[in-house]
């Protein structure tokens, strides 16, 4: 929780993000940082193969659907805690 800077870059005007964002795949939510596609374009990082096919499985996050599988895995527990 909190602000991060990305510690990689040596440029001005690095990348700052404080969100994590939630992915469904087999009734696990995988986790990553907002700054991934930053990682992955600017510092060439390959995420594991398991999550690049659940990011490309994944339905649109505002859909129903994406609500529904967030939920069923893993996410109601993630709300109650935050509640």
């Amino acid at each position: 929780v909190g602000l991060h800077e990305c510690d990689l870059c040596q440029h001005s005007g690095e990348k700052v993000g404080s969100a994590n964002l939630f992915v469904p795949s087999d009734g696990l939510l995988l986790v990553c940082p907002e700054l991934i596609l930053h990682y992955i374009n600017a510092h060439h990082y390959k995420p594991p193969d398991r999550f690049c096919e659940a990011v490309m499985a994944c339905p649109e996050t505002r859909s129903v659907e994406y609500k529904h599988l967030f939920l069923a895995s893993g996410g109601r527990a993630l709300i109650q805690q935050a509640g």
